[in-house]
């Protein structure tokens, strides 16, 4: 008798443990997913960022060009 009591409160101690250490896994992996959707979109951020600058250098005719790069590119040390 005693030893069956044991045995359910065994059995359910190990139930509710199960239990926790499935909410906390769970819990694990939607951080996890929410981490790699916002690496996604930042990502996706980008991709567009690098397209509108790539259509705005093709739109751009040589002078224009190259009357911007020159602020951005060092001064010669003559």
């Amino acid at each position: 008798m005693l030893f069956s009591r044991i045995q359910l409160y065994l059995l359910i101690g190990a139930a509710f443990l199960l239990g926790a250490v499935g909410i906390y896994v769970n819990g694990v992996q939607r951080g996890i997913d929410r981490t790699k959707r916002k690496i996604d979109e930042r990502r996706l951020d980008n991709m567009h960022t690098a397209k509108e600058v790539q259509n705005e250098v093709e739109i751009l005719d040589d002078v224009d060009l190259v009357r911007r790069a020159s602020e951005w590119v060092r001064k010669s040390d003559d």
